[in-house]
């Protein structure tokens, strides 16, 4: 998919607000605006927005016409003057050359940011621009850091966190864990993703496991409010006594900074709905964006399981197929709505900084190649179930069957097969080089392999502080460092962390 960015500023003036096209193809427009409605019409829409529904069968719900009337009011307010007729141009001129037009909203005022921008709807179409590929809706931050996507071989490989301090509202975390499996399931059989859980959602547990390996994306299941002190949207995690421990999202923002791989968050938490004019997970969004994750997604309303289960699905398939995230939100969406439910589609709200809404370049599946699970331990050798990790026979040009083998190799490494995927990456070098995802993935192999080998000599040794359990895909606990660490002095980390 090949858009062309509709850059739309909208800021405070001195009587008013301003709408400013900063570029598009169908060149700049500014336009000065008030806001539609006053603060209690918009608490009463936001109330009725927010709400979780039903299924519906009739023609149109209340929530439609209630989504329709605010979307078309703000869309007017908005798009009015030159900047509707730029929007227009630019619209025409991606049909005419078979293109798209992302709307990348830049929010520079607290108001602003609040509103559901998401809602956006064009009466002279009867079209909610969020609900269509050709129109994705994203709120565009831009920082110095220059955003580049990684290379992917799948699976894209998914870390879940799933919080319920023993002191605030219970989740059930095995309801949530298994209807996430569930919603993936196909996915994880056909080896595109691969999820693994977080067994203790503590902040050093997190640390540790992405020190250990790599992800790709962090998700994100629990608690969030929105810090009145710190001025800031604050998690809320486990400590080891399972009480809550309440996370300040610039202090993750900078933990998960450092996992270079990791491109994406999505935080699904529960009790989302508005309590205030500043959305407590948009600002935990905007502060993991400001720290350098290039996407993050975040609900603004509260969600129901089963909306969250559909958006998970669809959201993950389209990445896998290599759609831009700001169109495998959209499809997400698309999927959510056709089920019936007519205004959660809007609850997710996607804060992006890649330019081009690219943050994975994910390999094609090889033709006719075989996929695996990911999961389950490796199959005794010799056995037919030990055939499927056999990569098959390369073909084509040179890098064609370095890719193929390459392909494999991640594969097997998802399943901690290291030895042979150093074989088979060991077979690609000589067809292709210069390839950054085989220097990636023997990197990968060779620390799974240094981890192996530290564990067999410890277990020869026979330290006790060895942990022989090994975790998701072959790793294993590090031995227990002796002694205590030194508390923080005042001022130190626990500062960031302010219980």
């Amino acid at each position: 998919m090949i858009y062309e960015d509709f850059d739309l500023l909208l800021e405070r003036a001195p009587k008013g607000y301003r709408a400013q096209v900063l570029s598009s193809s169908a060149g700049q427009a500014s336009v000065e605006f008030q806001l539609p409605f006053s603060d209690v019409e918009l608490e009463n829409f936001l109330l009725k927005l927010g709400r979780t529904t039903r299924v519906v069968r009739r023609i149109e719900s209340t929530e439609m016409t209630t989504a329709k009337s605010f979307g078309a009011a703000l869309f007017d307010a908005v798009f009015a003057g030159d900047v509707r007729a730029c929007l227009r141009s630019a619209v025409d001129e991606a049909k005419r050359e078979n293109t798209r037009v992302r709307l990348r909203i830049r929010l520079t005022d607290p108001v602003l940011a609040d509103l559901p921008w998401e809602f956006l709807y064009n009466p002279a179409v009867n079209r909610f621009l969020a609900l269509s590929v050709q129109t994705p809706v994203v709120r565009y931050m831009e920082l110095p850091e220059v955003i580049q996507p990684i290379a992917v071989t799948p699976p894209i490989r998914v870390l879940v966190m799933i919080s319920s301090p023993s002191d605030y509202p219970a989740l059930d975390g095995e309801a949530e864990w298994k209807r996430l499996n569930e919603s993936l399931a196909d996915l994880i059989s056909a080896g595109t993703i691969a999820v693994e859980r977080l067994d203790e959602a503590t902040l050093s547990a997190l640390q540790q496991r992405l020190r250990r390996s790599e992800y790709h994306i962090f998700h994100f299941i629990g608690h969030g409010e929105f810090d009145q002190t710190l001025q800031e949207g604050v998690l809320l995690l486990e400590r080891a006594n399972k009480r809550g421990h309440r996370v300040g999202s610039q202090y993750l923002g900078m933990l998960l900074h450092d996992h270079n791989t990791l491109r994406l968050a999505i935080l699904n938490a529960c009790e989302g709905a508005r309590s205030s004019r500043q959305d407590p997970f948009a600002g935990s969004a905007q502060s993991l964006v400001q720290q350098g994750i290039p996407a993050v997604i975040a609900m603004q309303f509260e969600i129901a399981d089963d909306v969250a289960s559909t958006f998970a699905h669809e959201f993950y398939g389209a990445l896998a197929d290599g759609l831009p995230i700001d169109a495998a939100v959209t499809e997400a969406r698309k999927a959510i709505f056709a089920g019936g439910r007519e205004i959660e589609w809007a609850t997710p709200v996607l804060y992006l900084r890649a330019p081009d809404g690219r943050i994975f370049d994910v390999a094609p599946a090889a033709p006719g190649a075989t996929t695996v699970k990911p999961d389950p331990p490796p199959p005794p050798a010799g056995s037919r179930k030990a055939a499927v990790l056999e990569p098959p026979p390369p073909a084509g040009t040179p890098r064609e069957r370095a890719a193929t083998l390459i392909r494999g190799a991640g594969r097997l490494l998802a399943l901690g097969e290291y030895k042979k995927a150093l074989k088979q990456l060991a077979e690609a070098r000589p067809l292709d080089p210069d390839s950054v995802m085989l220097a990636q993935l023997t990197a990968t192999a060779e620390e799974q392999r240094a981890v192996a080998d530290t564990r067999e000599l410890l277990k020869r040794r026979g330290d006790p502080t060895t942990i022989g359990a090994q975790g998701a895909k072959g790793e294993t606990r590090r031995p227990r460092a002796t002694g205590r660490r030194k508390r923080p002095a005042d001022g130190d980390e626990t500062d960031l962390l302010k219980d």
